[in-house]
């Protein structure tokens, strides 16, 4: 909610700002230019470059619960590694009965670098077709709780903490339109829309217990049995999805070649890591530049 009303506040300022600058008299009218723009029309490329805030309802696919299809029983009804457990237990902390106490009810994604590219067509100054695709490799993280036994001298419950995490990578697929204010201006606001495909990936969902990682992700065909031939399968987990999305933002004009926008957008998709269990359409936002490059600036550089 706090990434919600930070992205409404900056659109409000972004179009205040703009609005005072189209105004005749203003001291800034200055500074921009008195003839309409003749471009940009046709091709436009772009490199992309943010960060991305995820919402935290898909990180609690990593949270070990027993309803995810990752959980942490498939490690602690494990015989082999809940031997191993008890013994690193036994060697640090000189116990080795335990029991899961607290896993955690309030996973999030940590904001993470937001990078891609994309091709527009220009129909002319004020609209055109925007087609991006960017990546983003995001990790949840928190940590579950273990109880010891027996407690420790003068304590009546003893409990250890340990991380728990998970690692995916989403890939958005953007397409839409962009309407672009002020074209006779150097600086120019505009506002875009339309349809995000995003396709997520599983990379890793995992617990660690002094120093030992377990995968809760079941790879292996029957159950784990260490020094043997017991099958491991390659898992995908994730995959495609769909939703809408808006932007606001800025664009500062170079050149008829160059420009730079400075832009936020609100998404409003799902994200497919277990849809029977994570089905909802959730926002998700993220702050970023485009470096905007016509083929004339190519052209231009060779000649």
């Amino acid at each position: 909610m706090r990434y919600k009303i930070q992205l409404l506040f900056s659109l409000i300022f972004i179009y205040s700002s703009f609005s005072f600058a189209s105004i005749p008299d203003s001291t800034v009218s200055m500074f921009l230019p008195k003839k309409e723009s003749k471009g940009p029309i046709g091709w436009e490329f772009s490199g992309n470059f943010g960060v991305y805030f995820a919402n935290k309802y898909h990180a609690s696919f990593y949270n070990g619960q027993k309803s995810n299809i990752n959980n942490i029983d498939f490690v602690f009804n494990n015989k082999y590694w809940n031997d191993n457990i008890k013994n690193s237990l036994l060697s640090t902390v000189n116990r080795d009965s335990f029991m899961l106490s607290e896993l955690p009810s309030s996973m999030k994604y940590s904001s993470s670098m937001y990078v891609g590219f994309g091709a527009r067509y220009n129909f002319n100054p004020k609209w055109a077709f925007n087609l991006e695709f960017n990546f983003v490799k995001l990790t949840a993280k928190d940590v579950f709780t273990l109880e010891l036994f027996p407690a420790f001298d003068n304590e009546s419950h003893s409990y250890v903490q340990y991380p728990i995490w998970g690692i995916e990578t989403r890939t958005n697929i953007q397409v839409g339109a962009i309407h672009t204010f002020n074209t006779e201006k150097l600086i120019r606001p505009f506002v875009e829309g339309g349809l995000i495909f995003t396709n997520t990936l599983v990379k890793e969902s995992k617990i660690s217990i002094e120093d030992n990682e377990y995968n809760l992700v079941n790879i292996y065909t029957g159950n784990y049995v260490p020094n043997s031939n017991t099958q491991e399968n390659i898992i995908r987990q994730g995959g495609l999805a769909f939703g809408g999305y808006a932007s606001g933002g800025a664009k500062l004009v170079f050149s008829n070649f160059v420009s730079l926008e400075l832009l936020v957008t609100l998404f409003y998709n799902k994200i497919n890591l277990d849809l029977n269990k994570y089905p909802d359409f959730k926002f998700q936002e993220a702050a970023m530049f485009r470096l905007v490059l016509s083929p004339g600036f190519f052209i231009s550089k060779s000649e």
